[in-house]
């Protein structure tokens, strides 16, 4: 089980280091643009602020041979800790059974059905990261708990990190639905600590020695 932090902010990715609990970065093209114009060296810098962990980067091109070039890059700064990330279409579970048999560890992202989840694990993704809340909005199913199915049927080592994740509940209910890893924006992570009871036991200490 692996907790993640889900930005492209070198801000968030330092403060995250600080939590103790965070042990790696999901980004994306929207994330990334938000931050900088030079994704790869932006990488770079990311890689600083959270020195232990997975990084997963995405392509920002769409084309294949731009997808395979820019993830090869990607992967090259840190052979180790770079995942390359990558949408749930045909051809980029084709590149991933590419990059997989060079060594290069892959995500497939997007994921919203079960035969997805089926194309990563024959394409020997390290993982597959379904979007919780996008697909509850949209009435897209259960599918963490479907995907999980998928792969325990197949006695599958491609995990399950759980994405578009808007709450501490949120991310407990991936948890229990079989997601083996969860990413989430920072101040999610922060909020995973709060409770209401919680914070009126910690008054309640407090008062007996006011």
């Amino acid at each position: 089980m692996a907790i993640l932090l889900d930005s492209a902010s070198l801000d968030d990715a330092s403060a995250a280091a600080g939590l103790g609990f965070v042990r790696g970065i999901t980004t994306n093209p929207a994330l990334m643009a938000r931050e900088t114009k030079d994704p790869l060296a932006h990488l770079a810098r990311l890689l600083e602020a959270l020195p232990e962990g997975p990084v997963f980067y995405q392509p920002t091109r769409s084309d294949a041979g731009e997808m395979d070039a820019e993830a090869r890059a990607a992967v090259a700064l840190a052979p180790e800790r770079v995942v390359a990330k990558l949408p749930a279409t045909l051809e980029a579970v084709t590149l991933a059974t590419q990059l997989r048999r060079d060594g290069v560890r892959c995500a497939l992202t997007a994921v919203y059905s079960p035969a997805q989840a089926l194309l990563a694990h024959e394409a020997g993704c390290a993982w597959i990261i379904p979007y919780v809340d996008r697909a509850a909005r949209h009435s897209a199913g259960a599918v963490v708990v479907e995907q999980a199915a998928v792969l325990e049927q197949l006695d599958s080592p491609t995990r399950i990190l759980a994405a578009s994740l808007k709450s501490g509940p949120q991310v407990a209910e991936a948890v229990l639905d079989g997601a083996h890893d969860v990413t989430a924006p920072l101040a999610v992570l922060r909020a995973l600590a709060g409770h209401p009871l919680t914070e009126a036991a910690v008054r309640e200490f407090a008062a007996h020695w006011e």
